[in-house]
């Protein structure tokens, strides 16, 4: 068995494999940080986290599907009565067919009301954009519900905000990763802080070890099940 300096060495020369295949994806993935100018930044991503939340083809359904998305705008949200509000919720989540409709209807339904209180989309954005550094930032996005550790970091990696370029959103494609390495995490801090270091060892930043993992997991899992095979295990003993 090996040890996690072991794997994270190997690690490290498959990221930098990875990252000079797909390098022209990265800059691809890191001018999404114009989406920082929408007033609604705040509002669009929640719902973006809830949608792909257990189950990324659930953007499809609720986001990508223009009439579903229509009916959970803020704007057509707040226009609504509050029983209005809750069944036109309720029924787009199941109709857009995202994972547990009800629950993730609850998280829009009660993050509606915590945006109306901070005074709109906007306000909302501009406050979490106040915020100094990242850790701020993090609690900030966990005061909504539904929102944990992976989410509020991905919210703001997903448009390359300069606080999270240093990060890692742990989730089920890069546990997945983990599993196929034989490597075992006793926290959410010390799973990100190993992949930061494989990420400063192949010369990237954490956000953009976090898009290959993400984007090209399969190339990574391959790579793992590789060095866990019988006839590596013997090349490496002997």
């Amino acid at each position: 068995m090996q040890s996690h300096n072991e794997i994270r060495d190997r690690l490290v020369r498959i990221t930098k494999a990875i990252a000079i295949r797909n390098r022209a994806r990265l800059d691809e993935l890191k001018a999404e940080y114009v989406r920082l100018k929408k007033d609604d930044f705040v509002w669009y991503h929640l719902l973006q986290s809830f949608a792909t939340m257990g189950r990324s083809a659930g953007w499809r359904g609720l986001i990508g599907n223009k009439k579903n998305y229509s009916k959970v705008t803020f704007e057509a949200l707040d226009v609504l009565s509050p029983e209005v509000r809750e069944a036109q919720v309720r029924e787009t989540c199941r109709i857009a067919k995202i994972r547990m409709p009800d629950k993730k209807a609850d998280y829009i339904l009660g993050c509606y009301d915590a945006v109306r209180e901070m005074g709109g989309p906007l306000a909302a954005k501009n406050r979490l954009l106040s915020l100094a550094g990242r850790e701020a930032k993090i609690a900030f996005l966990k005061s909504f519900p539904g929102i944990g550790d992976k989410y509020s970091r991905n919210i703001m990696m997903d448009v390359y905000h300069e606080d999270f370029r240093d990060s890692i959103a742990v989730d089920v494609r890069i546990m997945n990763i983990s599993e196929a390495f034989g490597l075992i995490f006793s926290s959410y801090s010390a799973h990100e802080a190993f992949y930061l270091s494989v990420a400063a060892g192949a010369g990237l930043n954490g956000w953009e070890l976090d898009r290959l993992m993400y984007n090209f997991q399969e190339e990574f899992i391959q790579e793992g099940r590789e060095m866990g095979s019988p006839t590596n295990q013997s090349s490496q003993r002997s």
